[in-house]
């Protein structure tokens, strides 16, 4: 029985951990000032040849679409005072498996707030003795772990991001439609590789935070009633 508390205690700081990172790749991604911010330091506007105010509205609908809040990603912009049709289907497939990879992370996030209020709810019924210190304990050692592995794989990325954002592409897809071409497709002009350098290390940043937040607040007051105990 006591393997089988910490095994939950455990699965309700992965849960969690789980949760905080992927919203923060949400908010982060979906943050349509920081694209402006990053238009205007990359000279994108330059780039596609369009409007502030005409290729916002195009980055609007894209993440949308990301979000699923729109069904297809036809749509005419003025490029260099010429109406077309933004994307070329390439980029629209690609997008689609983009999409579908932000579906699956939803999906993921979905199940990890089912199963912790589940666990949650098992431990209250259980009666576990101290359950808040298992609580402590099991996220004080999951977000320990995790803060370690984030930050040697970001060392890792950082020293060579190229060929991680290659490698990246090619666990996460099973096509080579990411290859886009400078020439031809307007998306690689949107957001090029500074781009996502930048917003993986925001990322990144802001997982650390919260991370290292949340394990010296748990270890903080864990420490804190075990003296009040003593």
């Amino acid at each position: 029985m006591n393997h089988m508390k910490r095994i939950l205690g455990i699965g309700i700081a992965l849960c969690l951990q789980i949760i905080i990172v992927l919203t923060c790749v949400e908010k982060m991604t979906f943050h349509l000032p920081y694209y402006e911010d990053q238009y205007f330091k990359n000279k994108v506007f330059d780039a596609v040849e369009m409007e502030p105010k005409e290729l916002l509205f195009v980055t609007q609908e894209m993440l949308l679409y990301l979000q699923d809040k729109r069904e297809t990603l036809d749509m005419k912009a003025q490029v260099n005072g010429v109406e077309k049709e933004f994307f070329n289907e390439k980029e629209k497939q690609h997008m689609k498996d983009v999409k579908n990879l932000f579906l699956v992370g939803y999906q993921i996030r979905r199940f990890s707030s089912i199963l912790l209020v589940f666990s949650l709810l098992l431990l209250l019924l259980w009666q576990v003795p101290k359950w808040n210190d298992l609580l402590l304990k099991s996220i004080q050692w999951v977000t320990g772990s995790l803060l370690i592995s984030i930050f040697v794989i970001s060392l890792i990325i950082m020293m060579d991001f190229s060929r991680s954002f290659t490698i990246f592409h090619q666990i996460f897809f099973t096509n080579d439609l990411w290859l886009l071409d400078y020439e031809t497709d307007w998306l690689i002009r949107m957001v090029p590789e500074p781009f996502f350098y930048d917003i993986s290390v925001k990322i990144g940043t802001w997982i650390l935070f919260i991370l290292g937040l949340q394990w010296i607040l748990t270890t903080f007051y864990f420490r804190k009633i075990t003296r009040r105990r003593s």
